[in-house]
């Protein structure tokens, strides 16, 4: 298994540097031939995701298929596919950040009672209750 790091996935997803996307063809082409061979981390995803948004003004939508783009992809490996799954089903019904969908969604998933948090903007976010 290899890990990606999050400008990995920044260059793969935006395509922007031919160099640097010929040298993730070459790493994908040598190791991505097997399921769960590419390891994304929540906090690789989750920061990944943000600095589409943040610094390349990327839209709710284009966020939601870099990351379906990655779940289609059997290469991929998650510390929790299905959580994964969850968060980006809630961030495409709501107006949630993908990080906060997450941490909602791992928590669910750890069989949590709710996630407790000061941050209104996740009061909409099943489970979750604002302090």
């Amino acid at each position: 298994m290899i890990g990606i790091d999050t400008n990995i996935l920044l260059r793969l997803w935006l395509n922007d540097d031919p160099a640097q996307s010929k040298r993730i063809d070459t790493l994908l082409a040598a190791h991505g031939g097997t399921p769960g061979s590419l390891l994304v981390t929540d906090v690789v995803l989750a920061e990944a995701v943000w600095t589409l948004k943040s610094a390349f003004e990327q839209d709710q939508q284009a966020q939601s298929l870099a990351v379906r783009s990655l779940l289609e992809e059997t290469a991929f490996a998650f510390e929790d596919r299905e959580a994964v799954a969850a968060a980006l089903s809630l961030f495409e019904a709501g107006s949630c950040r993908f990080a906060d969908c997450l941490v909602v969604a791992k928590h669910a998933r750890q069989g949590c009672d709710f996630t407790a948090t000061f941050d209104r903007g996740m009061r909409k976010l099943p489970g979750v209750q604002v302090l």
